[in-house]
């Protein structure tokens, strides 16, 4: 099986992405140095906490990790298309890029994980403090799956790793979204906010179905007392995503404590983490998507709405009123419950000490 996709359409040629390239270039040198120091400092690439969980997910569950992968193609070529094809973006993902991620790409993903800045070549360039917190948090999705299937069967353990690969996620505030949650104002009552949802209702009904899966693939790996179990929970998830995927996608955003409500009870500062993450990932679509804010403001204003999200000050609602929304949009608008044929209480080492 070829490793590598099928071009996307639309994508620029070769030259016009090495002259992008060039113009940043000579863009960052008119920056104070000063200035440009700071975010390098801040916003350099960061591998992942080695350990010995590294890599278990993808080595046990090949088929559900490689999914991971499109879902990184999918994400910047949203954002591309959008900042790229102001007029027509929507359009090109809502017809053409929804047909060829739904029906090719998830359907044969890429082995290895893909580098988004080549796919979105221009976002990557207009944002890229941004797409650094939202590829520390998929790293942290990542990491996390691991740790969940090698320390399947030994709770204390797979506690004391969770809890690392927390601190270290933290490490880099510069990048690491708030575990406070936020509430809805902060995606649906700005002035940008339902925009994209409006004009490529389908895409980003697929965005919502990537959520789903994500936080689904946590309680199916809870729920399974044996290796035998979690495998037929995991099968269930996947099978039930590309249901969403072909007729039955998300109308809400998927929220931690309904659809995976086992790890939002065991690890709320990482479920919480990821529901900022979903939010946000909404929100820079809605400010690329909406023409009412200008096309010179809006990487302004989508620092302006990072930075409200990793802050623990901004918009912050208790866990209590996080799991009271959960359960008021309704199970049903989000994707529904994770089909989990062998599912059983969790082993847990001790009651979690991570509240707010």
């Amino acid at each position: 099986m070829s490793l590598c996709m099928p071009q996307p359409p639309q994508q620029p040629p070769s030259w016009a992405r090495r002259s992008a390239r060039l113009l940043a270039s000579a863009l960052t040198a008119l920056i104070p140095f000063t200035a440009a120091s700071a975010q390098r400092g801040q916003y350099y690439e960061q591998t992942y906490l080695p350990g010995a969980h590294s890599f278990a997910f993808n080595d046990t569950y090949p088929a559900a990790s490689r999914l991971f992968n499109a879902f990184d193609y999918g994400h910047a070529i949203l954002y591309q298309q959008l900042w790229q094809f102001p007029t027509t973006g929507a359009q090109h993902l809502e017809q053409r890029e929804h047909a060829y991620i739904s029906k090719t790409l998830l359907r044969n993903p890429p082995r290895l994980p893909l580098d988004e800045h080549a796919v979105g070549t221009d976002w990557s360039l207009l944002a890229p403090e941004t797409l650094e917190m939202f590829n520390w948090a998929h790293m942290l999705h990542r990491q996390l799956y691991d740790v969940l299937t090698r320390d399947a069967d030994a709770p204390a353990e797979r506690d004391a790793h969770v809890a690392a690969l927390l601190r270290y996620y933290r490490s880099r505030s510069a990048v690491a979204f708030s575990a406070k949650p936020k509430d809805m104002t902060l995606m649906e009552g700005q002035p940008y906010s339902l925009a994209f949802r409006q004009q490529a209702p389908t895409f980003n009904g697929l965005i919502w179905s990537y959520h789903w899966v994500q936080m689904t693939l946590y309680d199916a790996l809870l729920a399974g007392a044996t290796k035998a179990d979690r495998d037929a929970n995991v099968n269930a998830v996947v099978r039930r995503f590309f249901v969403l995927v072909d007729s039955a996608p998300p109308s809400m955003m998927p929220m931690s404590p309904g659809i995976a409500p086992l790890f939002s009870s065991m690890y709320p500062d990482a479920a919480i983490i990821f529901d900022n993450l979903h939010s946000l990932h909404d929100v820079v679509s809605d400010i690329l998507a909406n023409p009412n804010v200008p096309r010179a403001q809006k990487r302004a204003t989508i620092l302006q709405a990072s930075a409200r999200y990793r802050d623990d000050t901004t918009r912050v609602t208790s866990v209590d009123e996080w799991v009271s929304m959960a359960n008021a949009m309704g199970l049903a608008g989000m994707g529904g419950p994770a089909p989990l044929p062998n599912a059983s209480a969790p082993r847990r080492a001790a009651p979690s000490s991570s509240r707010h």
